[in-house]
């Protein structure tokens, strides 16, 4: 699954202004980067990325500042409860990616925004990624940074995840909304 395009769009008009802010204000990146110009170097987004989702209070700051949509404001605000980890991706159904953290087990349904998990990595599953969750509406996506590892799982390690995947299915505690 992956947003509708118009809502892919508003995510990156709204994640990118702030992304500014952040750089703007905080001075992340070494030379003066704008985001929201015509080319993006994700190396710099990320960076500046990490430093926002370490400091999720800038957003309070970044809102009081600036004059959007209460939608918007909404969404953004969201943005608070960020998840970032590493994350084994188990599976890709309809309705998302199966996202299991490496940090505790919790399992999370992640659509894509452009594009699905699985068009983005053509790789089988399961296959491990770094990467920060957000809340957008009402599904979970990442930030658009991802790191992806070229790491092979054993069948141990796959029934593994399976297993976790299959008891989150289970007892309902597969996380589709942060």
């Amino acid at each position: 699954m992956r947003l509708k395009p118009e809502d892919a769009g508003l995510f990156y008009e709204m994640f990118l202004p702030l992304l500014d802010y952040v750089n703007e204000n905080y001075h992340v990146t070494m030379e003066p980067v704008h985001f929201t110009g015509e080319s993006v170097d994700p190396r710099d987004a990320a960076e500046v990325a990490h430093f926002l989702w370490e400091r999720t209070w800038i957003i309070d700051d970044y809102l009081a500042e600036t004059t959007l949509p209460e939608e918007q404001c909404e969404i953004i605000s969201g943005w608070k409860r960020c998840i970032s980890g590493t994350f084994i991706i188990e599976r890709h159904l309809k309705k998302g990616s199966v996202f299991i953290s490496d940090d505790n087990d919790s399992v999370y349904l992640v659509s894509g925004i452009i594009d699905s998990w699985e068009e983005m990595l053509p790789v089988p599953t399961p296959t491990i990624v770094r990467t920060t969750l957000l809340p957008f509406k009402d599904v979970i996506i990442s930030d658009g940074l991802v790191s992806a590892f070229p790491i092979r799982f054993g069948r141990n390690m796959a029934d593994e995840f399976k297993e976790t995947y299959m008891t989150a299915k289970k007892n309902k505690t597969i996380i589709s909304q942060i």
